[in-house]
């Protein structure tokens, strides 16, 4: 990009500088494999792939499948599902024996619902709000017709942020099973997940957490957070890869109240000894219905530790720190622009992806992606209808000097008006 004229953005450049050679977790940088020519702010859709991972399956498909073949069972495979779900519980503070890792975060959202639905009874509602991921609503929807029960939902209207005792007064109504998203997916907001659970259990509630927006760069408790359920996927902050297989939390407490919904091979109690009779685990293993998928379980071996050795809490203070920097620039130069912030500026309310509006967010999004100039980076972020960029604070590996060419890109796509040089075609763009 030639030198231009853009305010504070030279001084902000050198700061950017400066804050990187003084990162702490800097170094997690070169374990990730960061593509040429490209700024990836997409972490919070799909994670890097890191370079032991890389190295790690190629062992598990070369040495372990290759060579060793169906002995690999024995000596790596058969304990793969449970050493994955040892390292998930490090990393949301909870006890391994509480956390089940595979399949798909719908597919272990679905079975979590009919097993607490199967073991209450009298429970008459399935509640979600707008705010959550359309696909927890879609399993919310089709379990609610299949049990003949309600279904609610809360809607916040154009708003992207929720009104709490809105909240609490749509629980008082509905009670049954709610289904939030600890992070919601665009504005980033965090809801206060002690207070609500508290408040749940208080009036007859069930409360589900899809964790999949914070995990991995939020620090979690699961025991001081108070929570009973959740799930999660592995493929964005935690780096797992695409379909990287998702989790299932339950508190011990809560465990041998639930029968899984779907019976398979390995949630039987012994499934090795082939018994005709099904026998359910009475572990978390009776939400493991097939054999596990030893491949895209191989690609969390690696990732997991990164995220392990690095620290949720150090992880969550860099990512404060990185949207600082961005609000920093954000009120000096992009807001004069007409670009408006939708994310929480108070670090307890929010995640760590940035979301901000713009009328123009779609044709901006794909300048980002696709500059006109060819010495301009790719800077890879995502776009949601109707008019907001998302990007995300991915701490692992997100550098203050990505922040600040994003900041300048959008500066320069506009006061350019190179976005006039795309069309409003829905392509390109994920």
């Amino acid at each position: 990009m030639g030198k231009k004229n853009f305010s504070s953005l030279d001084r902000l450049k050198k700061t950017a500088i400066d804050f990187d050679i003084n990162d702490k977790l800097s170094n997690f940088r070169e374990e990730f494999i960061i593509p040429e020519n490209k700024i990836y702010l997409d972490g919070n859709s799909l994670g890097l792939l890191s370079k032991n991972t890389l190295s790690n399956l190629n062992t598990t498909i070369k040495e372990e499948w290759g060579n060793d073949l169906i002995s690999s069972w024995n000596k790596n495979w058969v304990d793969l599902p449970k050493n994955i779900s040892r390292k998930i519980a490090s990393i949301i503070n909870s006890k391994e024996e509480e956390v089940y890792v595979g399949s798909s975060t719908s597919n272990n959202l679905y079975k979590l619902i009919k097993s607490i639905l199967d073991a209450n009874k009298d429970i008459k509602s399935i509640s979600t709000d707008s705010l959550n991921y359309p696909s927890d609503k879609y399993i919310c929807e089709g379990v609610s017709k299949d049990y003949n029960i309600d279904f609610n939902l809360l809607d916040h209207g154009n708003d992207s942020l929720p009104n709490i005792e809105n909240l609490k007064k749509f629980i008082l109504k509905t009670k049954g099973i709610l289904i939030l998203s600890h992070v919601t997916y665009k504005s980033s907001y965090r809801y206060p997940i002690i207070e609500i659970n508290r408040f749940c259990k208080d009036n007859d509630t069930i409360v589900i957490w899809d964790l999949s927006h914070s995990i991995g760069a939020i620090d979690i408790n699961m025991s001081k957070n108070e929570l009973n359920y959740a799930i999660g996927c592995t493929y964005k902050y935690l780096n797992g890869g695409p379909g990287s297989p998702a989790f299932i939390y339950v508190r011990k407490t809560e465990i041998d109240k639930l029968k899984s919904p779907i019976r398979g091979w390995f949630s039987h109690n012994n499934p090795f000894n082939f018994s005709e009779k099904y026998e359910e685990s009475s572990s978390m293993n009776k939400f493991s219905n097939g054999t596990p998928h030893i491949l895209s379980l191989s690609s969390l071996k690696t990732s997991l530790d990164i995220t392990m050795d690095a620290s949720t809490k150090k992880l969550e203070n860099k990512s404060e720190k990185l949207f600082n920097f961005f609000l920093t620039i954000y009120k000096e130069d992009l807001e004069i622009l007409n670009f408006k912030l939708i994310t929480p500026e108070n670090k307890n309310e929010r995640g760590s992806h940035i979301s901000i509006k713009h009328k123009e967010a779609w044709r901006i999004s794909k300048s980002l992606i696709s500059p006109t100039k060819k010495k301009s980076k790719k800077i890879i972020i995502d776009y949601r209808p109707n008019d907001i960029i998302r990007i995300a604070l991915t701490p692992l590996y997100t550098s203050f000097e990505d922040i600040y060419f994003f900041c300048y890109r959008l500066i320069e796509i506009v006061k350019e008006e190179e976005f006039k040089k795309k069309d409003n075609s829905m392509h390109g763009v994920t």
